[in-house]
């Protein structure tokens, strides 16, 4: 089974290809909950701080790329270029990603990783692809999180 799991992983790592179809913001939002979980959870464990510092720093250039390559972007196409309206969908994004939080807080209360948590950031990889700097954080951040779990 650990096998695998690396498995999937590593197809990831080796990604480098944008994805194939354009992800959704629905898709995306959930990615972005599952990252602000991350790193409160991360704030919270006593993983070695040079470990949490690459995985956050991965987390924060994907959340980036999400908010402003897909969300944003998206959220003006779906409002016709209404800032105003662009804003209010934002707060719905919002709240929808607390909810998504508290979710994953009442299902892993625990301060610690699971390899749960790598396979979901996976899966959101595999849908919306960062490029360059972005994207070798998010590889680094990934490795280290799997690193991590190996030490457990």
């Amino acid at each position: 089974m650990k096998t695998v799991t690396y498995l999937a992983l590593g197809a990831f790592i080796t990604l480098s290809q944008p994805a194939m179809a354009e992800p959704s913001i629905n898709d995306m939002q959930g990615c972005q909950a599952l990252i602000d979980f991350l790193n409160t959870k991360l704030d919270q464990t006593s993983y070695d701080s040079s470990d949490v510092a690459k995985v956050q720093d991965g987390l924060g250039a994907y959340n980036s790329y999400i908010q402003n390559e897909i969300v944003t972007p998206g959220l003006l196409k779906f409002s016709n270029g209404d800032q105003s309206k662009a804003s209010k969908l934002q707060e719905q994004v919002d709240a929808y990603k607390s909810q998504v939080v508290a979710g994953y807080n009442k299902r892993y209360p625990q301060n610690r990783l699971f390899m749960d948590h790598v396979l979901a950031l996976d899966k959101c990889a595999q849908q919306a692809v960062p490029q360059g700097a972005d994207l070798q954080a998010l590889k680094t951040s990934m490795e280290t999180m799997v690193a991590i779990l190996k030490a457990s």
